[in-house]
């Protein structure tokens, strides 16, 4: 039997919430993913150090509009207008449930891109019924299965990690024109698994120094290829740790707003909702 080399691509859009399209991975076109083994190259990024470690995210970057680059606002660095912040969260509940039938875990993910829209709507949930209008924060639910159709379990990392890779290839950053995309969160597994910790978990073929299985590989796979697209770009990743402890965490409105949404998107999506990965592509946004 002979095999088409170049089959025809299936529409890789099947669902539109106006501003937000739905491409679940089996009618996805273009993947950036790529198995790494030890010999394989691997795209870290760097670490982003504020000026004041208790500048809040929404100070150091103020919401702003470069009509040359964008008519959208973004947030943008006041000491250098080529870079952005994109703050992401994630949430798990029932992860400690006995009875993981009648409560499985559920995850819930989000990332706030820019400011509310223009008819003063803050968050979008494109899984949940009706259009999206023009919020900048996007909740959304942590998928049952990977990339690559694989089904895992829910957790906190898992979900936060999602967030990232989704806020990455949202958009086409790098045709804005920005020279480096600022991520915030608070975890420090995303923040050192992206800037340093992954070259070591490849060398050692995705195991830890006492050989345990590395978790969520998929994703981090996932991210490596986006990371790798964007700086082909032109655009490189860094990774802002905001602490705990800090106030640019505990006093700030922009990261209090963007937790709570990967909560309400954990708690409202349906299990029909979250089968399968699915990217989500902002639309003039």
């Amino acid at each position: 039997m002979e095999h088409d080399d170049h089959p025809t691509p299936k529409p890789p859009i099947v669902q539109t919430r106006d501003r937000i399209a739905l491409v679940p991975e089996s009618r996805q076109v273009t993947s950036y993913r790529k198995r790494l083994t030890r010999r394989a190259a691997v795209y870290s990024a760097t670490i982003f150090v504020p000026r004041d470690p208790n500048e809040m995210p929404e100070h150091h970057f103020p919401l702003q509009t470069i009509p040359a680059r964008t008519m959208q606002s973004r947030f943008i660095n006041r000491y250098d207008s080529r870079e952005i912040l994109i703050l992401v969260d994630g949430s798990c509940i029932n992860s400690g449930s006995r009875d993981r039938i009648a409560k499985p875990p559920a995850g819930g993910c989000s990332f706030t891109y820019k400011g509310p829209g223009k008819d003063g709507t803050t968050t979008e949930f494109p899984f949940v019924g009706g259009r999206c209008k023009d919020g900048g924060m996007v909740g959304f639910p942590l998928e049952k299965c990977g990339p690559g159709g694989e089904i895992y379990d829910a957790t906190s990392n898992r979900a936060k990690l999602r967030a990232v890779i989704a806020a990455l290839e949202f958009r086409a950053w790098q045709e804005e024109g920005w020279r480096r995309i600022v991520v915030a969160t608070d975890l420090e597994y995303v923040v050192f698994g992206a800037i340093r910790w992954l070259p070591q978990w490849v060398r050692r073929g995705w195991r830890t120094r006492r050989s345990k299985r590395i978790a969520n590989r998929d994703l981090w796979e996932e991210l490596n290829g986006i990371i790798a697209n964007l700086q082909r770009s032109g655009t490189s990743v860094s990774f802002w740790l905001l602490p705990s402890s800090g106030l640019a965490r505990s006093k700030s409105t922009l990261v209090r707003d963007t937790k709570n949404a990967a909560k309400e998107a954990a708690i409202a999506h349906t299990d029909l909702a979250t089968a399968e990965f699915t990217r989500l592509c902002g639309i003039m946004v």
